[in-house]
């Protein structure tokens, strides 16, 4: 039996008792996660594992940062004119489209 089954089971019984029905599977999941994902960062803040975590991922990451986010180089952009046609985009009917 899986837990809608069993949860079909119970909302039947209660209707039969007259007592309140209970909550669907999953209800409290995600107010469970947001509150043991919060515990956790105060513990980490209480036991000062954030400030060795910040500081052992920066020293990892300085050296990637210089390759992988580099500024890239400006390219030449050209001023566009009504004569120039090599910077239309076609039109999904085939006619050109002006910028």
């Amino acid at each position: 039996m899986n837990a809608a089954q069993q949860h079909m089971l119970d909302v039947y019984r209660s209707a039969q008792l007259g007592t309140p029905a209970p909550p669907a599977p999953g209800t409290g999941d995600v107010e469970a996660y947001r509150s043991f994902r919060t515990w956790r960062a105060f513990q980490g803040v209480v036991d000062e594992r954030v400030a060795a975590r910040r500081a052992r991922r920066a020293a990892l990451l300085r050296p990637l940062r210089a390759v992988f986010f580099r500024q890239p180089a400006a390219a030449a952009v050209r001023p566009y004119t009504a004569q120039d046609t090599t910077r239309r985009v076609p039109d999904t009917c085939g006619r050109p489209a002006e910028c």
